[in-house]
């Protein structure tokens, strides 16, 4: 078999968590390869359009790539607070793109796009290699550590990890959806709008400094709710084919842009049919939703459908079982860890399984992410980054957000790249080694007695 080659880290999945653990292990001086499924990098922050952060940024790589798009005009870097708390900026999918593809090049990070992992190459239960699958066939790569940040769990599953998939009750998954893009939507008649039926928003987000432009509300509004006027519409005879009794928008870089979250599949993310019609019904559902607007929401009524995000939104697919497994009573309890690798404030957002509902709930002051979580049971020399980490079902709601992505990302690189610089496997490295760096880092770890910073001493 062809020997694609031979590396110090090699990071699978080039989403949030992948993005950052293959930039943060390269400036720790290993050699590393970033192997990713699709043609782009940045996953769900970039081809999903998922550019708000749910949550306070703790991640170093990932604030300098806000702070990147800030340079760039393309990012609102303050931090806003929501009904269920704080959360550091917005920022444009492409200019984010460019700040990746920038900041993995500068790092010397080697990427292959359009890469598939089919199996893992092992010993005495340790990961040894991978052989991947490509335009150009199939190849041998090597490496002394493994991040999987797959999402889905991919390499650890294929490796033998065990793994979680589902509620416990019945094996149903979050589901999955797609933002949709529309622009020439008149913002301000639009909060006019929202305001003047506050008693159906749930949350009304927007700078109270702003007057009558499009300008003055880019990247700064969010906006959820509308849950009685699909009733009565409904009610009415509109045709309302999505699951989903609310709806959630955010202005865009472009005025007068906002993006829209309201589509909704029930399927298994793993699964290709059910991954084939999500791609349809989610497109159905959102020209069903762009109608509603435009009929029913004031602000709309010269509004343009731009598209829809061409990456599927997959909220949950494996959680793979670590040495500890994050708990609800963990997350919504402010727990603390000794090996706490960050402090996470993301709301526990669980959109109903199989039905139309969702919560969001306020987490306070945040909790800390166990290192033992990113730990798979029996197999060694690879770390978990990114929503696959070991946690329960509602846990998870919180933990697969964009903030528990990147801290996870920071540390399993960090853990990674002492492993192969050090020629010992994964296992071998203590999590103070990796504390001592994060905290050189200013990382909030969510360790017991750590102080947390000012920004959430006031939470709620």
């Amino acid at each position: 078999m062809n020997l694609f080659g031979s590396y110090d880290v090699v990071v699978t999945g080039a989403g949030s968590s992948g993005i950052v653990a293959a930039i943060r292990a390269a400036r720790e001086g290993a050699k590393v390869l970033l192997l990713e499924g699709t043609g782009f990098l940045g996953g769900l922050i970039t081809g999903g359009r998922l550019t708000k952060p749910t949550g306070l940024i703790n991640s170093p790589i990932f604030h300098e790539m806000l702070d990147r798009c800030v340079g760039y005009k393309g990012a609102d870097g303050r931090v806003r607070e929501s009904y269920w708390g704080k959360y550091t900026g917005t920022f444009d999918a492409e200019v984010m793109q460019r700040v990746i593809i920038e900041m993995v090049e500068e790092a010397g990070v080697e990427v292959l796009l359009r890469a598939m992992v089919v199996q893992t190459v092992m010993k005495d239960n340790a990961v040894h290699g991978l052989i991947i699958r490509t335009k150009s066939g199939e190849s041998l790569v090597l490496g002394k550590a493994f991040i999987d940040a797959s999402g889905d769990g991919d390499v650890a599953a294929l490796a033998g990890a065990e793994f979680m998939l589902g509620r416990e009750a019945d094996g149903l998954t979050q589901p999955i959806t797609s933002y949709f893009r529309v622009l020439n939507v008149n913002v301000p008649a639009l909060i006019a709008d929202c305001e003047a039926n506050r008693a159906d928003m749930w949350e009304v987000v927007y700078p109270k400094e702003a007057g009558n432009r499009n300008e003055d509300y880019a990247m700064a509004v969010l906006l959820t709710g509308f849950q009685q006027r699909i009733k009565d519409k409904v009610a009415d005879g509109f045709d309302w084919i999505i699951p989903k009794d609310h709806i959630t928008m955010k202005t865009g870089l472009i005025p007068g842009e906002i993006s829209v979250n309201v589509t909704r599949f029930q399927g298994n993310g793993l699964d290709d049919r059910d991954l084939s019609k999500a791609e349809i019904e989610i497109r159905k559902q959102a020209y069903c939703a762009f109608d509603f607007l435009q009929r029913f929401v004031k602000g709309f009524e010269d509004a343009i459908f731009l598209e829809v995000a061409p990456k599927l939104g997959i909220r949950e697919t494996r959680r793979i079982t670590g040495k500890y497994t994050i708990t609800e009573a963990d997350v919504r309890g402010n727990g603390r860890f000794e090996d706490a690798i960050g402090l996470c404030n993301s709301p526990v957002d669980v959109h109903e399984p199989g039905g139309s509902r969702a919560i969001m709930d306020h987490v306070g002051i945040g909790y800390g992410i166990p290192y033992r979580t990113m730990i798979p049971l029996k197999i060694d020399n690879i770390i978990m980054a990114g929503r696959c980490i070991s946690a329960d079902a509602i846990a998870f709601g919180s933990t697969r957000n964009v903030p528990a992505c990147t801290m996870t990302g920071e540390a399993a690189a960090i853990g990674a790249a002492l492993a192969a610089s050090r020629g010992v496997p994964t296992s071998a490295i203590a999590v103070g080694d990796i504390q001592t760096r994060l905290r050189e880092l200013k990382v909030w770890l969510g360790t017991p007695g750590e102080d947390v910073p000012d920004v959430l001493k006031q939470a709620g």
